[in-house]
This record gives structure tokens, sequence and C-alpha cells, in this order.
């Protein structure tokens, strides 16, 4: 296709560039709100040999099909002068960095909330089935074999331990990796080399770094989307000074090097020293401050987990749980599913837009059975405001953690999920924090949502 002449004959059927309101697109179409929809030639439109079909809604929408939607939009937006949005509203063209930093986070993270909500569905039923055998295990003393812990025996014993392994793979696909998916959709963002921000990502994963004094991970996913950033200047710069005869060898090799050399002591020294003193400060939290303390963590754990740094948590729990039996941190941390979830329903309640609607349905029953980050990313985040009122349910819900003194055995569950994880069975007083969590968070939503005339 060619998409700046496609684009342009769009244009001049729909009664010039002055008539568009907006461009985004979906997955295979282009939405376009006009100021003016009688001024549309509809019929002459459906003749581009481009256009696969014409459907009118709350949009007009243009069927291109799958890949070719993003760049006609773009093209679109070119000649019209504005800037390229996705579905969810988030900016994505333009100098991206120089956008709200809150809407840089969601166009870097909507593109994976496929996986995420595939991957976290699978990972949350996995984390059931794993704690129900390790219960069973328990119980009859099952013992380990020389190729099977005792918890895999039970799983083999009720012929699910080929499904668990399955779905543990499958559920670990996205998490496992995800710097490195989050390298690549910054580097969209940044309109840097997709391919190279995924490499980016991918250098916080290597298990060499303990040799030039780093661990992996280090700094979370926020120094992914710091270095990708970095990377995407210095790539510019070059640009200008190499000749193009080299410019396919030099400038890749050249980007990566000083990028790799910045990232590697500067950006994750610094994001590391960062996620250690944050988890001090919530070590502190817990042990001194009691039901305030539970209020703090939970309330910012929403931005913990947007910016990648609950990672650096990680260790702090397992040596609590192997230290005492539970941890009291991870606990409280979860409540900002809770908070997100209340959150998204009242966004869901206030939103006049089907694409929000649509979204919310989505996303909502992921983040209540397993994993927040859809909502966050895809619903709450592009909201503005709903990520605020979040953050102030998930805060309620923790403080009634810590009330409860609600503890967990082991990690890698939240929402409905971790219920089997609830240590000294205190299931009840984890689903009463959860419930104010998220009614905090509903009520507050909806309040703000009608300050703001949210539509």
């Amino acid at each position: 296709m060619d998409y700046k002449k496609t684009a342009q004959n769009i244009i001049d059927l729909s009664g010039g560039k002055e008539n568009f309101s907006s461009v985004i697109n979906c997955m295979t179409r282009v939405r376009i709100k006009y100021n003016e929809r009688s001024k549309v030639d509809k019929e002459r439109i459906e003749q581009i040999p481009e256009v696969l079909g014409i459907k009118e809604a709350e949009t007009f929408q243009i069927i291109v099909g799958p890949g070719k939607s993003t760049k006609l939009q773009e093209a679109i937006n070119e000649e019209l002068g504005m800037e390229s949005a996705d579905e969810a509203g988030s900016v994505t063209g333009g100098d991206g960095e120089k956008q709200n930093f809150l809407k840089i986070l969601a166009s870097i993270f909507v593109p994976i909330i496929p996986a995420i909500i595939a991957s976290g569905i699978l990972q949350g039923l996995n984390n059931v089935l794993i704690s129900l055998a390790t219960n069973r295990a328990a119980e009859i003393g099952a013992e380990a074999t020389e190729t099977l812990t005792n918890v895999q025996v039970v799983l083999s014993q009720w012929n699910l331990l080929e499904v668990s392994t399955i779905m543990g793979v499958l559920g670990q696909a996205a998490f496992g990796f995800l710097a490195i998916y989050i390298g690549i959709t910054s580097a969209r963002i940044f309109k840097a080399d997709m391919i190279m921000g995924g490499l980016i990502g991918a250098m916080t994963l290597s298990t060499a770094l303990p040799l030039i004094g780093l661990t992996p991970g280090q700094g979370g996913l926020f120094g992914v989307i710091l270095g990708v950033w970095i990377f995407s200047k210095i790539d510019r710069i070059l640009e200008k000074f190499i000749p193009d005869l080299i410019t396919v060898v030099v400038k890749p090799t050249l980007s990566l090097l000083l990028t790799g050399v910045l990232f590697f002591f500067i950006i994750m020294p610094i994001t590391g020293i960062l996620t250690d003193g944050l988890t001090d400060g919530i070590i502190y939290l817990i042990e001194n401050t009691g039901v305030f303390g539970g209020f703090v963590l939970a309330a910012i754990s929403p931005i913990i987990i947007s910016t990648g740094l609950h990672h650096g948590l990680l260790p702090v729990n397992i040596e609590i749980i192997n230290a005492t039996g539970s941890t009291p941190i991870n606990a409280v941390q979860i409540m900002s599913n809770a908070g997100l979830v209340g959150a998204g329903l009242g966004l869901y309640f206030l939103t006049k837009r089907p694409i929000i609607k649509e979204t919310a349905r989505g996303v909502l029953p992921t983040t209540f059975l397993a994993v927040g980050e859809p909502t966050m990313f895809g619903l709450v985040i592009p909201s503005g405001f709903g990520f605020i009122t979040a953050s102030l349910g998930a805060g309620f819900g923790g403080a009634m953690v810590r009330f409860f003194d609600v503890q967990m055995s082991a990690l890698g569950a939240a929402g409905m999920s971790a219920i089997p994880l609830i240590a000294d069975g205190k299931y009840l007083q984890y689903l009463i924090s959860y419930a104010v969590g998220l009614v905090a968070a509903f009520v507050l939503t909806m309040v703000a949502g009608k300050f703001f005339k949210y539509e």
C-alpha cells in the first residue's frame, strides 16, 4: 500500500483536513472522528482499492487489515499534522518522550497487555494448583525422588504434572522476558530500532552481570525504558555524522556500545540504589508503623509496579519467608490489585466510550484473578486521575491487611489466586481487606470522575 497516497485520498473524500477531529487505530481498522459526518463520501472511500470495508459506529471505521491499520493511521495524522494515538488514547507519535509521563508508560505497556493477560491467567491457575499440591504433600509427608520434588510427586499422582508444567512455562513466558518486550515497545515510542531496544532489555537479564558488580534485573523496567531513551538520543546524534556508506555497520555498533557503557556504569547502579533505598524504606514502614505503614506501602505499590521496582522486594520477601515462614510485605503490596479493580470498575461505569468499556471488560477479570498490569496500563493510567484513586483505594486495603496481620506463606500470585497462599488460614481477613480496597477505590474514582467530568 502507498500509505501516503491512500491517506490523502481518504482526507480528500472526507471533506478536507478541517473535518477531522481524531484518528486512531485498532488491530485492523482506522477509526476516525469527524466534525461533520455529512461531508464524508462513504461510497467513494469504500471504492479505494486498499479499503476492505467500512463500519459506521461512534467512529467511522475504515477496515484495512492487521499491520496496515497502524501505518495508515500514522500516514493520515502526518498529512493532518496531528499526533498519532493508539486505541487506548496513549500518545505514540511525535517526540514521545516529550509527552505526559503516564501516557508514555501506557503507550509502552499497552502492546504487551494481551501477552500479560494470557500468561497471567495461566500463571494464576498454576499457582493455585501448585499451592494445593504443596499442602497435600505436607499432609501425606510426600518425599522427593531423584527427578521430582515432593510437590511434583503429588501432581504426578493427580495426573496433572504435565498440565502444571505447560501452564508454568506459558505463565512465565511473558514475565520472564518482560524486560525484552519493554525494550522493544519503548523503542517504538522513542522512534528507535525496536530490535535494538529489545537487545537493551535483554542486557539486564544476563547472568554475567555479577562479574561487573551488577545483578540481573537491577534497576527494574524503569531502567530499561531510560536506557532505550538514551539509546534513541545517541543513535540520532551518530546518524548526523556517520556516512551512509558505513552507517548500517558502524551506527548500531557505536550506539549499542555507548549506551551499554552508560547503562552498566551509570543507569543500572543509580536505579539499583533507588531500588535498595525503596526496599529499606518499605521494611521500615512494615516493621515500625503498623496500619499507617500498610496504607503507605499499598498506596505506593502501583507506582512501584509500574516502574518495575517491585522486583527489588522479591529477595526481601523470600528472606522473610525463609526466616519466619511468612511475609507481611507481599500481602500489603497485592492490595494494589484491589485498588486497580475498584478504579477500573469506576471508569467502566463512568465512561461513555465503547473503546474504554471494551478494554475494561477484557482486563478487569484478569486483574481480579491474578495480574494487575493489564488494568493498570490499559485502563487506569490512561485516565490520569484513576491511577491516583486506585492507589488511594489500595492504601485502605493495605491498612486492613496490617490491622488483621494478614501474611503470605509464598509468592507469585495476586487477586483471588493469592487466597491459597495466605498464611495462618486468614482467608476471610484477606477477602475483607481486598473488598475494602476495591470499594474505596471505586467510590473515590466515581467521585473524582464526576468532579473532572470524565467521559
